[in-house]
């Protein structure tokens, strides 16, 4: 019975950011379509597959020392997940620029979107496997996997424009997330330190959600 207490309030607690994001691309006016803004979601939901697929391949670091920790946390944990998520947006955006013209804050969006799908879906599994740090997810998963689909979706668009700050905003996502997640495993250090690193991280982030005055003529 717990157990389904505490799946109901992952779902509460993942589907309030989603809400509330939309309702904020409502208020900016930002040309994220209902259509556009669920297949993100769906994006979002089908990287954490496609991270799990790639993990299933990739050993855990075993042996508990520095190495194999900062190993499986920054290597096997955040540069797969952001990687999947990388490329499952490239061909979402070829899809979207193909019926409108896209800019860098527009594909941030779309890359926030797809962050809160894959906290939905890894909120459900991580909060069932391990209910010691439910709640703590709960808060924090969400704004840090915005932070770094807003990243993520930002290096999709830089790509062809601009590769070393296209490398360079991937690489902050993966160290915004295996930061994260050390301070969410390590029992050394104290729990406000993920939620201090989570929010500071997404309003960090939401600068790239600006459109530049050359952009604005996109929109």
């Amino acid at each position: 019975m717990n157990e389904i207490w505490i799946l109901l309030l992952l779902i509460v607690t993942a589907a309030l950011p989603v809400i509330l994001v939309f309702w904020f691309f409502r208020l900016r006016k930002l040309p994220v379509t209902l259509p556009w803004f669920l297949v993100s979601l769906a994006a979002g939901v089908f990287s954490v597959l496609l991270a799990a697929l790639i993990q299933s391949f990739v050993p855990d670091a075993g042996g508990g020392g520095l190495f194999s920790v900062f190993f499986n946390v920054f290597f096997r944990i955040a540069l797969i997940e952001e990687l999947s998520r990388f490329v499952i947006l490239i061909p979402l955006f070829s899809a979207v620029n193909r019926r409108r013209n896209i800019d860098v804050s527009f594909c941030a969006a779309l890359g926030l979107v797809a962050g809160l799908g894959f906290a939905m879906l890894e909120n459900a599994f991580f909060g069932l496997a391990d209910i010691n740090i439910t709640l703590l997810r709960a808060v924090t998963a969400a704004p840090v996997h915005g932070a770094c689909g807003i990243r993520i979706g930002a290096a999709v668009f830089l790509l062809s424009r601009h590769p070393t700050r296209a490398f360079f905003t991937f690489a902050s996502a993966v160290l915004i997330h295996g930061a994260y997640n050390l301070m969410i495993i390590s029992p050394a250090l104290p729990s406000f330190l993920a939620v201090f690193v989570a929010f500071t991280a997404f309003l960090s982030s939401l600068s790239l959600l600006k459109p530049s005055g050359s952009e604005r003529n996109t929109l």
